[in-house]
Parts: structure tokens; sequence; C-alpha cells
């Protein structure tokens, strides 16, 4: 039976490959060749975070994957919209005001809410949401996971408030940190 770490690397590589077709099939907004790549990339990863995180009850209606602040994923993240998880079918909502983050399941902070980020992280920590962005010490600010680059790949890294939350989650066993 293969390791834990290579069914995650399987599984990784396949989610990129999903979203990457799905998004080779639309119009992408002007954006240089690196950054298409790297969000098509934190996409899947919003989409695995998705089926990894085990959700506190009741579990109805669609999976709601948000973004508040400037879209920086184009048609990557519009890839994920419909797709099935953990019987459930996403729905990505952009542009999420304050005042709606509690009907979110997963809210990814774009950069853009950077001075923002106290006001989201505490709405955001009212509620069961899985708070994700690749703002630089997001999990220092109360984040639960944070995104970033390093040798030229996306990882992650996780504050264990994550699985705190109500929900149990799989996610420890693949950040490459986690943090108490």
């Amino acid at each position: 039976m293969p390791s834990a770490a290579r069914i995650w690397t399987w599984v990784r590589r396949a989610a990129c490959a999903a979203a990457c077709a799905a998004a080779a099939g639309t119009a992408l907004t002007p954006v240089r060749a690196q950054d298409v790549q790297e969000y098509e990339v934190k996409a899947a990863y919003l989409f695995n975070f998705a089926r990894f995180t085990e959700w506190p009850a009741p579990q109805e209606g669609p999976l709601q994957v948000c973004l508040a602040g400037r879209d920086p994923f184009g048609a990557a993240l519009s890839a994920l919209e419909g797709r099935p998880v953990q019987n459930r079918t996403v729905h990505v909502k952009r542009d999420v005001a304050v005042a709606d983050i509690a009907g979110c399941n997963i809210l990814f902070v774009a950069d853009s809410e950077e001075r923002r980020l106290p006001l989201i992280v505490r709405a955001a920590s009212a509620h069961p949401v899985l708070t994700v962005s690749d703002i630089e010490a997001f999990t220092d600010n109360g984040g639960m996971i944070g995104l970033y680059l390093a040798d030229q790949r996306v990882q992650f890294e996780l504050r264990t408030h994550a699985i705190e939350l109500g929900r149990r989650s799989k996610l420890a066993h693949f950040a490459d940190h986690v943090f108490r």
C-alpha cells in the first residue's frame, strides 16, 4: 500500500491537472504566466482542503468557497464551480463582504484585504469557516491555512485551531508546517 505522502502527492497532481484542464478551456484574465500557474495550483489546494475537512453538521446545500478581495484566481477558481465534494457541490462566491462571511465554508482572503485582515479573521472565527490566504504571516495573524511558495512549489502551513473549531481534519498530515 502506498504511503500517505505518496497518495497526497498523487491527489495534488490530479487536482492540479483537473483545475488546469478546466481552466484551459476558458478565457483567462491577462496575468503573468507564472501567476496563472500559481493560482491554478492554489485553486486545486482549496478544492482539496474541502475534500480533507470534515465539516460540522448540518451539511446541506452547496459547499461555499468564498473570496474576499481582488480576485487573483481568474478562471482557475471558476473551474471549481459545480464540482462534487463530500456529497455536496462547490459554489464559488467572489467579493464576499465581511457581513456575509458566515455563509462561507472556505474563505480565501486575497492580499488586497491585508489591511482589513483582523476584521475578516475576527468575523470568520465566530463561524465554522476555514480561512485560507497567501498573505505573508497569515497564520500568525489568526488565519488557519497559509499558502506560500518555496522551491517554486505552493506549500501550506496550518494552525492547529483549524482543527479545533469543531471540525476534524486530515490536513495536518499533509501540511508542510503545523503550528499550535
